[in-house]
């Protein structure tokens, strides 16, 4: 048997001697070099009113063109109907928004599928086993505009127009992509300009859950405004019959709170860029169109007025 000196000294500290010195007790720490999976806020954000600078300048719209050079299919970055869009995005003119409610991603199957249950919503032209959009989590396509409009007012609120969309991915800053200005290809869903439209690059070759992007919110943490789908919003693009059908520029006239665009020949408008869509299209300024009535590639979320 050992000594009873000799066990002693080989006893454990006491309890408390582990934490002796440390820092005393909080509920909050430090969380540099941790990484947590977060999942998207759902709801509405508030967007504050403000004036901004909608449109393209001359200078944004070269950026625009010598971001689509950059890609492989270069040799398109000069075809006169995507001149015409880039075109379309001038002049840069001032314009007011009243403040309103966003919803901070694009609806997705599972909110669509509610509207649907409810009787209130046309299905989806889309088959629940196609595991390419029908994910609960992926944003609903396939819908209509039409449809788009009856499910926000179903949810209580409507398209946001096309001022509104702008200001709330650009900002009273004028943000050239919805997370600031320089371009980040991991920070959204997009396309490649190449015969294969898809890019894997970011992590996803087709769409990809809603919120998937965190870092390329917006400073109000709206997502997904750049890529995943484009989304419908209110207006026409008013086109030019006398000008080879091509979309026609803004007035250049300050506004505030303009009213949707409801005539003029053109399909109605999409903004944002999508999984499918290159770098040019995924700018906040960017404007296009679907000659496609449920397309795979487009989505949408809603607005509301504030009370």
């Amino acid at each position: 048997m050992l000594p009873l000196l000799l066990l002693l000294s080989h006893r454990p500290p006491p309890p408390d001697a582990w934490w002796a010195g440390l820092d005393p007790a909080s509920l909050q720490a430090p969380a540099d070099g941790v990484h947590a999976l977060r999942v998207p806020p759902g709801g509405r954000a508030r967007v504050a009113g403000g004036t901004f600078l909608m449109g393209s300048t001359p200078t944004q719209m070269a950026h625009g063109i010598a971001l689509c050079e950059r890609e492989i299919g270069a040799s398109e970055c000069h075809d006169p109907d995507l001149i015409a869009f880039i075109r379309a995005e001038g002049a840069a003119h001032r314009v007011t928004i009243s403040t309103f409610d966003l919803d901070r991603t694009e609806v997705t199957v599972g909110d669509y599928g509610r509207c649907v249950s409810a009787g209130a919503c046309s299905a989806a032209e889309l088959s629940p086993d196609d595991a390419r959009f029908s994910r609960p989590d992926f944003p609903i396509t396939h819908v209509r505009w039409e449809d788009a409009v009856t499910y926000c007012a179903w949810a209580g609120g409507r398209l946001p127009t096309e001022a509104e969309w702008e200001f709330a991915a650009r900002g009273v800053a004028g943000r050239e992509y919805p997370w600031g200005d320089v371009y980040n290809p991991y920070l959204a869903n997009h396309g490649a300009a190449a015969t294969d439209r898809t890019d894997a690059t970011d992590g996803f070759v087709g769409l990809a859950p809603v919120g998937s992007f965190p870092d390329g919110a917006t400073p109000l943490g709206i997502l997904d405004m750049a890529g995943n789908v484009s989304e419908w919003v209110a207006d026409l693009l008013e086109r030019d019959p006398r000008n080879h059908g091509y979309p026609v520029p803004y007035d250049d006239a300050p506004v505030t709170d303009p009213k949707p665009k409801t005539a003029g020949g053109g399909f109605h408008v999409v903004r944002g860029g999508s999984y499918r869509d290159a770098a040019m299209w995924l700018r906040s300024a960017a404007r296009a169109d679907t000659f496609s009535l449920r397309p795979a590639s487009v989505g949408f979320r809603c607005a509301a007025d504030v009370r």
